[in-house]
């Protein structure tokens, strides 16, 4: 009887979050799947097509625009995973070492984290401007002007200064949780290398690191999620259209072009873009296991 009591209660608590996971997490996953398979513009009837959504998506005349935006979400995963994690773990180091004014660099280092995406985007747009912008006037002030370039407004440099933004907002969050694991270490290790003549650089590589490899691992796996989940800081900076001409392009852009339309759209319709959403979903669901299980593990050991 008790244990039926509990159970009641049980399900009193969890049933409001199940209600509003199943509506905006479950359901919308099924929805996309299910629209994937049609021809529909948003209103009125939709029309059956079976797999032929996909099929324009992966090898059809959709096909250049997906592999150009999903090539985007790698390289913006390979860059931000390198330098957010690389310059964090160096600055969470600086920090960890008790140098004067280390609490006012941490504080410093993690404002940007505090501004919403798009602020951020609206910001550096108006820094970036080639004609008004706060950096190039910067670079001519200090006898750069050489360096002066149309940030946003180069294939070559266009992606690059998106990525280089993002690191900028999110790098304070990363250099707190590392430096977290740093100074979980214990003292006692740490001192008994010195004593034994451990130089600093193995100290760092073969006890700090090691033993902060696991907050590394939770960090990455989250980092892929996020890099392919990316879309206010190129929508922000760049538009739906992912400009110049394609160079910022990412799935969260694609998506958002497909689905609703706007310029640059090579084709749209809510079923194409369902469809877009559901390979971003076969992306990231596998990691976000493997996630989801990385956390249990250190959770019960």
């Amino acid at each position: 009887m008790r244990r039926k009591v509990k159970l009641r209660y049980l399900l009193i608590f969890i049933l409001p979050s199940l209600v509003l996971y199943s509506l905006f997490v479950i359901y919308p996953i099924i929805g996309s799947l299910f629209i994937s398979f049609y021809k529909w513009p948003g209103v009125g009837p939709m029309t059956f097509i079976g797999f032929d959504n996909f099929r324009s998506l992966f090898v059809g005349y959709f096909s250049s625009q997906l592999w150009n935006a999903f090539y985007h979400n790698i390289m913006f995963f390979f860059f931000t995973s390198i330098l957010e994690l690389g310059l964090g773990f160096f600055i969470a180091l600086v920090i960890a070492s008790n140098i004067k004014g280390g609490n006012y660099f941490k504080t410093i280092v993690y404002i940007p984290n505090m501004i919403p995406m798009v602020l951020v985007g609206f910001l550096w747009g108006l820094f970036l401007n080639p004609q008004i912008g706060f950096i190039n006037e910067f670079l001519k002030i200090i006898g750069l002007g050489s360096l002066v370039q149309p940030w946003l407004g180069s294939m070559s440099l266009a992606f690059p200064t998106v990525i280089a933004v993002n690191i900028w907002r999110n790098l304070g969050f990363y250099v707190l949780v590392l430096l977290a694991a740093i100074i979980n270490v214990p003292n006692e290790l740490l001192e008994a290398a010195y004593i034994d003549g451990a130089s600093a650089w193995n100290v760092v590589w073969k006890i700090i690191f090691p033993l902060s490899f696991a907050t590394f691992r939770t960090l990455l796996l989250l980092l892929f999620i996020w890099s392919f989940n990316v879309f206010d800081i190129v929508y922000a900076l760049e538009g739906a259209q992912g400009g110049p001409a394609g160079a910022t392009d990412v799935l969260g852009t694609l998506f958002y072009r497909t689905a609703f339309g706007g310029l640059g759209s090579g084709a749209t319709g809510m079923g194409l873009g369902a469809a877009v959403t559901v390979f971003i979903f076969a992306i990231i669901f596998p990691v976000s296991v493997i996630y989801v299980y990385s956390v249990e593990k250190r959770s019960s050991s």
